[in-house]
């Protein structure tokens, strides 16, 4: 066999491994002409093709994303325009994080329970009796109040969201405004009454 067919015969494997590790072009070359020390490197690999996808995120999860990075966002602005006193009071945003995500838990256990296929009576309503109806009747009651529930903490979950977006925006309007201190100093205390407000109304009675 020649020189020149036992190099190509050397280098085919590493065209492959070329390949697979990526990167730069040094790497890859290092690659097709050492592809001997890459093959316990390339073999450890996992392959991401066996692996879950990621769970998506749902509508819930994304809109208290989206308003808390606008709500940082606007935070940090603050730095420079108002005093130390007023930043201390983006610690507390973290508890108005805190209640969103247990709002949504919550609205996520109820959406689960609600989702739960409702078989109806056990039996014939008429042969069980009054007392077998009258129960029946009260167990839909009750469905149907926690489907009211359910909306209505989510309502006041999408409130308190769009409330701290437009909150926010009146931040950096009132910063490229060139507002005093003291307009910073109402905004920050009307972020605070949110997260007592929201917090507060989240909290078990």
């Amino acid at each position: 066999m020649t020189l020149g067919a036992t190099m190509l015969l050397y280098l085919l494997p590493g065209v492959g491994a070329a390949a697979a590790v990526g990167g730069g072009p040094w790497r890859a070359l290092g690659a097709l002409l050492f592809w001997p020390l890459f093959l316990p490197w390339l073999f450890a690999r996992p392959d991401n093709s066996t692996l879950p996808p990621p769970a998506a995120e749902d509508d819930l999860a994304l809109a208290i994303a989206r308003a808390d990075e606008e709500l940082q966002a606007a935070l940090d602005s603050l730095d420079g325009w108002a005093g130390p006193g007023l930043l201390r009071e983006k610690g507390r945003v973290e508890e108005l994080r805190a209640a969103w995500r247990s709002q949504a838990n919550r609205i996520r256990e109820m959406d689960r329970l609600l989702a739960r296929p409702d078989t109806g009576p056990l039996g014939n309503e008429t042969a069980a009796g009054e007392r077998s109806w009258q129960l029946e009747h009260a167990r839909q009651a009750n469905r149907d109040r926690l489907r009211e529930l359910r909306r209505q903490e989510h309502d006041d979950l999408l409130s308190s969201l769009a409330w701290v977006r437009e909150l926010a925006s009146m931040i950096h309007l009132a910063r490229f405004r060139g507002e005093p201190v003291a307009r910073a100093e109402e905004l920050v205390r009307r972020l605070a009454a949110a997260v007592e407000d929201f917090s507060g109304r989240r909290s078990p009675v």
